[in-house]
């Protein structure tokens, strides 16, 4: 097999991809040097300069378009952050596009430029219908919840969307800091009839998760760029069940009045949030708040009286899950 080196910046690191270990290991001892230290991880070979300022570290990996997936971030805040890889969220965003743009072939040259360029959609694709196959795999109902590997992170979105899938209601969903789409996609595979949409105030987010769905044959769903902390956010419309998967704690607590004010506004039926549980605020993931049961049980509250009625549970899910519905009846 040929290798590749497909070679990208993510500010003071170098990405490189390779096509199997021994093709990684072959190109660190050709960049190794006395003066540098090599850190090996599960997933990553590290060569750190003894002066980052003016020398880039060399992260390697052998990701591909067959095996990157949603397990990613994890990875590189549990292994990379820790060997000071990455120590900020700007640095972990870039480094964890990076990763993904590594894996990608170039496409055709530019006619303008004359050079080939990334086909960083591809990669972007690949990304997500490799995530999509593996959460469709957890969510058949032959897996059992309780046989889930609960270290995976995909595998903790998908008991998170098992238990949306089996709480949505109505004809209508729409899916709050929807990113790359994954679970309007899933939503519309499980019930045909429903209109779903995604949103998200990213149009890259969202033009990501457009071109996954017509991937994944997923062709009903609609993607819109809207943000739930504009004064415009209610035009969107009305949806039977809203959803928001792992948005609240991204957000300062002084804006959580508003945001959840406005997916009020465009709940008819039942609105599903889902928050992590977290010791410690990750800052690396962009987490600007802790959620604990209480402070989910509260902000529960909060909604059923701005709505002045209904009812609202809160579950252990992967960290919290809260379920507000407009009606008394018993939630499913």
């Amino acid at each position: 097999m040929t290798d590749r080196l497909q070679a990208i910046r993510a500010g003071r690191t170098i990405v490189v991809a390779h096509s199997d270990s021994e093709h990684l290991w072959r190109h660190a001892d050709q960049l190794r040097s006395s003066d540098h230290t090599l850190r090996e991880t599960p997933h990553f070979l590290v060569l750190l300069p003894p002066n980052q300022q003016h020398r880039r570290a060399v992260l390697m990996h052998t990701f591909s378009t067959t095996t990157i997936d949603e397990d990613l971030p994890a990875m590189i805040a549990n292994e990379l952050g820790p060997i000071g890889v990455v120590s900020t969220p700007r640095e972990y965003d870039a480094t964890f596009r990076a990763i993904v743009a590594s894996t990608s072939a170039a496409s055709l040259h530019c006619p303008d430029c004359g050079q080939p360029h990334l086909d960083l959609s591809a990669g972007w694709r690949h990304y997500g219908l490799n995530t999509l196959r593996r959460l469709r795999s957890l969510l058949s109902d032959h897996v059992a919840p309780s046989t889930v590997q609960v270290y995976s992170h995909i595998a903790q979105f998908a008991a998170v969307y098992r238990r949306i899938l089996q709480c949505c209601t109505g004809a209508s969903l729409l899916d709050v800091g929807t990113s790359l789409g994954l679970l309007p996609i899933l939503v519309a595979e499980r019930y045909a009839s429903m209109n779903v949409v995604g949103a998200d105030y990213r149009q890259d987010a969202i033009s990501c998760a457009t071109d996954l769905a017509a991937a994944a044959g997923a062709h009903r769903v609609k993607f819109i760029v809207k943000d739930v902390l504009t004064q415009e956010f209610p035009a969107v419309g009305s949806f039977d069940t809203v959803t928001a998967v792992h948005l609240l704690e991204h957000l300062r607590e002084d804006a959580l009045p508003l945001a959840l004010t406005n997916m009020l506004s465009v709940t008819a039926e039942r609105l599903i949030v889902s928050v992590p549980y977290e010791e410690n605020v990750q800052d690396l993931y962009g987490h600007k708040q802790l959620f604990t049961p209480e402070k989910l049980q509260f902000w529960g509250n909060w909604c059923v009286e701005t709505l002045g009625g209904g009812q609202f549970q809160c579950h252990d899910v992967s960290g919290g899950l809260l379920i507000v519905d407009r009606s008394t009846n018993e939630i499913a």
